[in-house]
């Protein structure tokens, strides 16, 4: 994780499955807790998501809203954005091309 214009960047690497999904969602409670309310995932670096990754991606955005915060998603590979689109999750989370795209969306100067 990183600060950078205001908003705690969350960047993981490689896969969102059962094996290293909780990760996600550990870091981002980690980041909460410390005061974050503003949060970028960077998935630029994330080659696959299964089923339990979707989840815990869903289980960020609620724990953002429970703190009353804000969390998008950028940066998603071809391949990814269309697991996003099949599964119609782009009606629960926020995507953006990319993060510069996100941070300005969520007032990053």
């Amino acid at each position: 994780s990183r600060e950078e214009r205001g908003v705690t960047v969350v960047a993981p690497r490689g896969r969102l499955t059962l094996d290293y999904g909780s990760r996600l969602h550990d870091e981002v409670k980690r980041v909460v807790e410390g005061g974050a309310r503003r949060v970028l995932i960077d998935l630029s670096a994330v080659d696959y998501v299964d089923s339990h990754g979707l989840g815990q991606m869903v289980a960020c955005q609620t724990t953002l809203r429970r703190h009353e915060g804000q969390l998008r998603f950028a940066g998603l590979n071809q391949k990814v954005q269309r697991l996003m689109e099949m599964t119609s999750i782009p009606r629960i989370l926020q995507f953006d091309s990319d993060l510069a795209a996100g941070l300005a969306k969520l007032g990053g100067p």
